[in-house]
């Protein structure tokens, strides 16, 4: 089961499906909510963008610094004062590296 809903995330992410990925970042299993927050990263739309949003203040650290590098990917400025409201207030070292280096990688993008 577990497996099969890993490659369901994967052909889902292959169709852009933000829409059905989305369904799975409340999974129980770590795993399965990480790949489908990464697979939002790599779709387009107000989907992906309205379901990684609220993930930025994620009670797990590990869903914020996924989160933070799936909003980096969509390379949308919308995304910046989410990520800058959360980075003012996060207080783990990791997730406050990977909220910078989303916010570096948007705003290059925002300037290339």
């Amino acid at each position: 089961m577990f497996g099969n809903k890993l490659d369901k995330i994967s052909k889902l992410a292959a169709k852009r499906d933000a829409g059905k990925l989305a369904g799975f970042v409340g999974d129980g299993k770590p795993e399965v909510r990480l790949a489908a927050i990464d697979a939002l990263g790599k779709c387009e739309g107000d989907d992906a963008f309205n379901a990684l949003v609220p993930l930025i203040h994620h009670a797990d650290r590990d869903v914020r610094i996924h989160a933070a590098g799936a909003l980096s990917e969509l390379k949308q400025p919308r995304s910046r004062p989410f990520l800058e409201h959360q980075l003012a207030q996060e207080k783990d070292a990791q997730v406050i590296k990977a909220i910078d280096e989303a916010l570096s990688k948007i705003k290059s993008d925002d300037n290339a």
